[in-house]
Parts: C-alpha cells; structure tokens; sequence
C-alpha cells in the first residue's frame, strides 16, 4: 500500500474541521477589534487619506501607456513596403554600437 501525503482526502476530520473554525473565529475576531480600534481613534469612523505627487504622475503614465496603440500600424507599413522594394537598408555599424551599449549599460564588462 502507497501513501501519498500531497493528495488531500475529500473528506477531514473533524479536528481538522474544528481547527479550521476556530482559526477562521480568532481571525474574524481579530479584524473586528482592528476595525473598532480605528474607528474609536479617529472619531467620527471616517478614514481621510492623501495620495503623493508621485502617485498621481504614476497612476497619468500608467494610463497613457494603457491608452497608447500598442502597434504602430502606418510604420509596419512603412518597413514592410521598404523591404518588399528592396530598399531597407540595416548598417551593421549601428547595430554593432548598440548591441555594445546595451551590453555596458546592463553592468557588462
């Protein structure tokens, strides 16, 4: 016979079920007095709070880049036509130094 400890049984025990209850019961406890304590040293209940500068240019990028088309429909267009005509031309030289600073700029040697 294998017993196999990960597999859970779909049925507990009853100490587990009173255990599970129990902790559930302090938890709940728990956050009520939390919540009576908060309300009870700000004393009306009501909860002011403030939002940095930072927080505010946070939230404006987040939605800009949320906003912003994630595909650029008139370039690939643009390329697409260059390289169908033979046009496209990649300098080696270019794609060289970048490929160089980026390898600096992530901590290479």
């Amino acid at each position: 016979m294998r017993v196999n400890p990960t597999n859970s049984s779909p049925i507990q025990s009853a100490d587990t079920q009173a255990s599970k209850k129990t902790d559930k019961a302090k938890a709940n406890a728990y956050e009520s007095k939390s919540a009576e304590a908060g309300a009870a040293s700000s004393g009306s209940g009501s909860v002011n709070a403030e939002i940095s500068s930072k927080a505010r240019d946070l939230a404006k990028a987040k939605q800009a880049a949320n906003e912003a088309p994630d595909v650029r429909e008139n370039r690939i267009a643009e390329l697409r036509e260059q390289i169908m005509n033979k046009k496209y031309n990649v300098s080696a030289d270019a794609i060289a130094d970048r490929m160089v600073d980026d390898h600096l700029r992530m901590g290479g040697a």
